[in-house]
């Protein structure tokens, strides 16, 4: 595969997020628009531990010269504690993919009334061939999905503001009821947590590609500036009409309400937003276990169709569940994980500046 630069690195770093939770408005609503206008604030320090975070990773990458995720997260040489972080890694990524689908089937149901079962059934097997080219696929297909998901996601922004006024953006109220999450701060923690855990899992096996400092800095920080255009978008449209909160997927209900072929439009860019983040999340958990096991690179196709199988049965148990619950508690989990992995940088980036004196 050939380097990857700054544009090509901010898009795939953008679509380790933009996911069915982000592009509909659950996501972000429960992690963020439920705590009133404090929810802005952590969004932005969220985009800003978003960049800080990937640059330090895709450095960490090029320092240690290593794609394996749970070496790259854990600096000692313990195994059980390796182990667990690879694991906890893994089983997060597959809960992405598990999440996606049950995204796809809320949606299809909620706009052409298709049974959830089907939808995910037909999406997954979509990820599952586009999968089967790996990290090269992958990078191409977000190049390509990416930059119309943001300048898409503005123009329906400006639509809502236009149709509904802007009065009530900075006018958030606090609705928060979930107890894994009691404030503002502890939501945006675990926000980025589990965020980067799922990220790292996707860009381990794209930080080899990525041989030029210059090009970190940049498509990182290109990559945050596109997170707050597309929240910014999100969180004001649903603050101008705080009744599409109430639909499992609160941009399509909103977009449905302006008109219908809005709705169906909407409906079709999240369909392309939870494509790209279940097939990164899927070509990350692939590389994962192909690199722990020779039996999985020989069998390489029958794993990733039973991973496919396993995420829709998975899907089934609902969508909004899914964010309110899981992704918090893998929020909690993934906090040690980045200490350690901040500890690694340290103890690296010491090793760098050191190599050139002996």
């Amino acid at each position: 595969m050939k380097q990857i630069k700054t544009w090509t690195l901010a898009f795939t770093y953008v679509g380790c997020f933009l996911g069915a939770g982000f592009i509909s408005g659950q996501e972000l609503w429960q992690f963020f628009g439920a705590f009133g206008n404090w929810g802005y604030v952590g969004f932005a320090l969220a985009t800003l531990l978003f960049v800080v975070i990937g640059v330090l990773f895709i450095r960490l990458t090029q320092m240690t010269r290593c794609s394996d995720m749970d070496q790259l997260l854990v600096p000692w040489d313990i195994k059980w504690l390796r182990a667990a972080s690879g694991a906890i890694g893994a089983v997060f990524l597959f809960f992405v993919v598990v999440s996606m689908s049950a995204g796809v089937g809320a949606m299809l149901t909620q706009l052409f009334g298709v049974p959830t079962w089907l939808g995910s059934a037909v999406f997954m097997l979509l990820v599952f061939l586009t999968a089967l080219l790996g990290v090269s696929g992958m990078v191409n297909a977000f190049s390509a999905l990416i930059p119309l998901l943001v300048m898409a996601t503005l123009g329906f922004a400006i639509a809502a503001w236009c149709t509904f006024g802007t009065e009530g953006i900075l006018r958030l109220t606090y609705t928060n009821s979930n107890p894994l999450m009691p404030n503002w701060g502890i939501a945006t923690m675990t926000f980025v947590a589990y965020n980067i855990l799922g990220g790292i899992g996707i860009m381990s096996p794209v930080g080899q590609y990525v041989r030029e400092r210059k090009y970190i800095y940049g498509g990182i920080i290109l990559a945050g500036l596109m997170l707050l255009v597309v929240a910014g978008s999100i969180l004001t449209s649903l603050a101008a009409y705080p009744e599409a909160v109430q639909a499992e997927l609160p941009m399509v209900a909103l977009a449905s309400h302006l008109n219908g072929t809005m709705g169906t439009i909407y409906g079709i860019m999240l369909l392309v937003a939870m494509f790209c983040n279940a097939l990164a999340s899927l070509v990350g958990l692939s590389a994962y276990i192909e690199q722990k096991s020779a039996l999985v690179r020989t069998h390489k196709k029958v794993v990733l169709l039973a991973i496919s199988v396993l995420a829709w049965a998975g899907s089934l148990l609902g969508f909004a569940e899914i964010i309110g619950t899981v992704y918090p508690v893998f929020g909690y989990i993934s906090v040690a994980f980045l200490v350690f992995m901040v500890i690694h940088f340290c103890r690296a980036r010491k090793q760098e500046k050191e190599t050139p004196e002996k």
